[in-house]
């Protein structure tokens, strides 16, 4: 075994959108430390990369708008669709990489390089790995940040099925054409993204007959509130701050307009769509209200003999006994990382039935100074890209000591907060990794990058930011180098979402209503003042 000590050395785990941006803010925060990357595959991408084992579907299209998903100082290529497919966002992502992390010392990048122990010995952590020449090697780091996501081990709620031979998971499922479903009947458990864009696939390239069994049911959102602009363009972020009650009300109303009417063919039953069970899906609602896709509400019991003939209690109470070709569970991951010893398990990620996350603000274990994760969430209302910005430097302030954490005691306490907010609002498996919707904002505060903004002193960008789209433009109007790019940004998604002029359209639309409420309230004054004795 050959023995590599470099001390210090920050070390980062995992070669995706997180591993970048992670190391891209540590070398814009000059870290003294020397940087060491292990990234699994021969390049960066991620999940992105379709052609790896765990990576993204053939069919996969961005569900999140590039408005949101665009990384801060990096702006997508002009001539990029709304909704990019997935060989454009790995595009963009190596892009980001050649230009913010090519040849930048003091980075060192291992690519086909598995890391298969972290552990802890005495004021360091230890890694081993095997490098693309297949030999085990070992680093002694002083901090290791984990950036593997959370994509790589698959749930079977039911763990025995999992070997069955006509059993399969999103996570391997590349095509119909693959798995050889064609004119088949499958069954597709689950319904969230992943579920519902193998449903489409199976349906429009396949000729199956598809079956989606959902426990908790989704709701639906098209992507286009109009002919151009996209959806999630219209939701403000002071949206995000308001109580989980009323953000539930909101959403449930504007889903139920229209053609995107729900409660006409009973889709979301059991669940909320501020609890994260929104979907983006205008082709699952045109197969469903067609019956080329039928629904069924219940879970899964198992399987008869062990035969592709499925047991389903359905949530009516009765049970259905279906013959099925084959079975692929959309069912979500768990958060395991098998390379890190279980002392520094202990009390971080494998804890509260192993899917909430023991994590200050979900990235830092509350026992150890010398661990931190970043990626390790799920996101509503906004793409994970932003989340994932400001993350990374609030772990490159902290590392480069321009933040310091509360004490273990304060951080359990903030932890356990999040946890019971989690467990009333998210009631799905998929949820257990959501993050609360004002999340960036209060990230935002504490790394220093929220706006101070007063209507009466900048009433254009005060609006722009708390009603104008969730983007990263908001959070960097306090960077110099960045704050001229910022405001353009927000002028084009503001003018796209709300037309030409809209500045001076609500300034005078704000002068009317303001004038209606002054002579209103001066005509209840004049009344009251008319029923005073002796007037």
């Amino acid at each position: 075994m050959v023995n590599e000590t470099r001390t210090p050395t920050i070390a980062i785990i995992g070669g995706g959108v997180s591993g970048i941006v992670q190391a891209k803010w540590l070398l814009q925060h000059s870290v003294t430390a020397n940087l060491v990357l292990f990234e699994e595959g021969v390049s960066f991408g991620g999940v992105w990369d379709v052609t790896r084992a765990h990576g993204v579907m053939d069919c996969t299209v961005c569900n999140v708008s590039k408005y949101l998903m665009e990384l801060i100082d990096f702006p997508w290529p002009e001539d990029t669709v709304d909704f990019p497919p997935h060989p454009q966002v790995l595009q963009y992502i190596q892009n980001y990489a050649a230009q913010f992390l090519s040849e930048k010392a003091p980075l060192q990048c291992n690519f086909s390089c598995s890391v298969t122990s972290v552990v802890k010995t005495k004021d360091h952590l230890t890694i081993e790995f095997v490098d693309k020449s297949n030999v085990k090697k070992t680093l002694e780091a002083s901090h290791v940040i984990i950036a593997n996501g959370h994509s790589c081990s698959p749930n079977f709620p039911i763990p025995q099925t999992r070997h069955l031979p006509f059993v399969s998971h999103s996570s391997t499922y590349k095509n119909c054409t693959a798995l050889n479903l064609k004119n088949k009947n499958v069954l597709v458990v689950g319904l969230s993204f992943s579920a519902v864009d193998i449903a489409v696939d199976l349906t429009n390239k396949g000729n199956n007959a598809v079956t989606v069994l959902t426990r908790s049911g989704s709701w639906f959102a098209p992507k286009y509130q109009d002919a151009t602009t996209p959806s999630d363009l219209g939701l403000p972020r002071l949206f995000t701050h308001l109580p989980h009650s009323v953000q539930n009300s909101v959403l449930k109303l504007s889903m139920n307009m229209g053609y995107f009417n729900q409660n006409s063919w009973e889709i979301s039953n059991k669940c909320d769509p501020a609890g994260g069970s929104l979907v983006s899906s205008n082709e699952f609602v045109s197969l469903v209200k067609s019956k080329d896709i039928a629904v069924i509400h219940g879970s899964l019991e198992g399987f008869a003999n062990d035969t592709a003939n499925a047991t389903i209690a359905l949530s009516s109470g009765e049970t259905l006994s279906q013959q099925f070709d084959h079975v692929i569970f959309c069912t979500g991951y768990k958060p395991t990382f098998p390379f890190l010893s279980d002392e520094l398990k202990e009390g971080g990620v494998a804890t509260n039935n192993g899917f909430y996350p023991n994590l200050y603000l979900n990235m830092v274990p509350p026992h150890s100074t010398l661990l931190s994760f970043i990626g390790l969430f799920n996101v509503k209302y906004t793409s994970p890209f932003q989340v994932i910005d400001l993350q990374a430097q609030f772990i490159a302030k902290l590392l480069t000591k321009q933040l310091t954490l509360p004490s273990q005691v304060l951080m359990e306490k903030s932890i356990a907060i999040e946890i019971e907010h989690l467990r009333r609002n998210c009631r799905a498996f998929r949820g257990s990794l959501f993050l609360p919707s004002n999340y960036r904002d209060r990230l935002a505060s504490i790394i220093g990058c929220t706006p101070h903004l007063w209507f009466v002193t900048s009433p254009k960008q005060w609006i722009q930011f708390y009603f104008g789209p969730i983007t990263w433009a908001g959070y960097n109007l306090r960077e110099p180098r960045l704050v001229e790019a910022a405001r353009c940004s927000l002028d084009g998604t503001c003018e796209r979402l709300w037309g030409r002029h809209w500045c001076f359209k609500l300034n005078v639309g704000a002068a009317v209503i303001g004038s209606i409420v002054v002579v209103v309230g001066l005509v209840i004054l004049r009344q009251s003042v008319a029923q005073l004795p002796g007037v």
